[in-house]
């Protein structure tokens, strides 16, 4: 009897859930990566996913032309480097007033980092497996207002801090390391990073 009644609210809570919630996307350009979330309004909380992406390129080429008989050189150097970083999310509306909603905003990631040096055509392996050995994860926590125009469209702003912890973690063997025989010697670094944010959104409830 309990287990039926049980199910019988479950399948109410999830038949009634289109009545009052909303689809919503978000775009945020800010003083950070520009993101975009896709979320699900469910009264005054609103679960979401995101993800932010930043990649970057360049390339070093040297040449030599001898002006006699000796053969041209070259030397061409090539670096791709990329952050991916999906998210999950919480923004709960605290204050309703008029058409001003105020909330605040707790976000999870977890930054996925890649490189790649190559030289003359080769890969560099040593750049790629370093990078493989740093482990980030991120949060942040804001308070932010937005400004409803109707039920779907609205704008807001928010101010916060991002919270970024990184690890580096090596080890190496050694023989006969500081003369007391052969070891596995392990260097760690661990850092953080706390900087505040600010940002702008444009926000679609469907």
């Amino acid at each position: 009897m309990k287990k039926n009644l049980l199910l019988t609210i479950a399948a109410i809570f999830i038949a009634s859930l289109p009545a009052f919630s909303q689809f919503t996307f978000t775009a945020a350009p800010g003083l950070n990566l520009n993101s975009a979330y896709f979320g699900y309004k469910m009264g005054k909380i609103v679960p979401y996913v995101g993800i932010q992406y930043c990649g970057i390129s360049g390339s070093y080429k040297n040449l030599v032309n001898y002006t006699g008989s000796s053969p041209d050189e070259s030397n061409e150097v090539k670096f791709t480097g990329r952050v991916i970083m999906p998210s999950i999310g919480l923004k709960y509306f605290a204050i309703e007033k008029n058409k001003i909603k105020g909330y605040v905003n707790a976000t999870l990631a977890k930054p996925f980092l890649s490189a790649k040096l190559t030289e003359n055509g080769s890969e560099v392996t040593e750049v790629s497996d370093e990078v493989k050995k740093v482990s980030l994860w991120g949060g942040s926590l804001g308070v932010g207002a937005e400004y409803f125009f109707d039920d779907n469209f609205s704008v807001g702003g928010e101010f916060g801090i991002h919270a970024v912890a990184g690890k580096y973690s090596r080890t190496d063997f050694y023989s006969n390391y500081n003369g007391n025989g052969d070891a596995n010697v392990t260097n760690e670094v661990k850092a953080m990073l706390m900087p505040t944010y600010t940002k702008i959104s444009v926000n679609f409830y469907f």
